[in-house]
């Protein structure tokens, strides 16, 4: 099966960041979740793998039409919902898919006005006048219009409300429930990812600290729960951090043995957690 996004030792370099060796396959199917602080490179990685930024080194390839040599037949395949609204504000949301759709080989019309139904969106409406959740929707219908493959999306629930953000991750479970497409989304909304994510990637100063499936990720990371003086204890190299608060001591572990788990209560962290006490433990900023 080819994969729908691949990529290969990507490099980019802007002002103080630089993206190094970030390497990844994505198959048809499945939800990417991208996490990391505010500068981290997570938008930088995005608008570099769809060429908004040129590269310094490195390959993208999207459902095996590579990003250098077949440009304009791997944007074709690449549905994007980006926290930047790109389209014209002037023009209305029809004449906004008209225009825009002419750019892509499957552009259908008809099929976008249906969806544009769907999403309750008024064609006639000025693109700009639509708030931060009807650009979302907008921007979703377009992407399935043009029958994109691979969904890109940057920051799509920032700024939603909660109801909305609840129905964008239906709708991103849908996408990929006939196993023909898949999603790949930044998000700094961990509890998003906790519910629809299927792999994870970290990123750190440019660098992936960890990219796996979220069940080795629940294998790798273990919270141990026990005493200030039974944390304390704790000498194994795995101990990633150390967190006595009012409630309790905690530890992040990585790997942890039987040695370990076997006398303090131990559970796999939510994302949430496992970011916070990587933070604590200096593993990352």
């Amino acid at each position: 099966m080819t994969p729908l996004l691949k990529i290969e030792n990507l490099e980019k370099r802007i002002g103080s960041l630089h993206l190094e060796n970030i390497t990844l396959t994505l198959e048809p199917g499945y939800i990417f979740g991208l996490i990391g602080r505010n500068g981290a490179g997570k938008t930088t990685l995005i608008r570099t793998l769809m060429n908004l930024y040129q590269k310094d080194g490195g390959t993208v390839t999207v459902d095996g039409y590579p990003m250098d040599a077949m440009e304009r037949e791997a944007k074709d395949r690449i549905g994007f919902v980006l926290d930047e609204f790109l389209f014209e504000e002037k023009l209305s949301i029809a004449s906004n898919g008209r225009l825009f759709g002419s750019t892509y080989s499957s552009y259908d019309h008809d099929l976008f006005l249906r969806f544009c139904k769907r999403f309750e969106l008024n064609p006639k409406q000025k693109a700009g006048k639509l708030s931060k959740g009807q650009k979302t929707r907008f921007q979703l219908a377009f992407a399935l219009s043009h029958q994109a493959k691979l969904f890109i999306m940057d920051e799509p629930a920032s700024g939603l409300d909660p109801l909305f953000r609840r129905e964008l991750t239906g709708y991103m479970q849908e996408l990929v429930e006939d196993g023909t497409r898949s999603i790949l989304f930044s998000t700094h909304l961990t509890a998003d990812l906790d519910q629809i994510g299927d792999y994870i990637a970290l990123i750190d100063d440019g660098h992936f600290l960890f990219c796996s499936d979220k069940e080795s990720l629940r294998e790798r990371f273990r919270l141990l729960e026990g005493s200030r003086e039974e944390i304390e204890a704790l000498q194994s190299p795995g101990i990633l951090a150390k967190v006595h608060e009012e409630y309790g001591s905690m530890a992040l572990a990585e790997y942890p043995g039987p040695e370990l788990t076997g006398r303090l209560s131990s559970r796999a962290p939510t994302l949430a957690e496992l970011l916070y006490y990587l933070q604590k433990g200096g593993c990352i900023r």
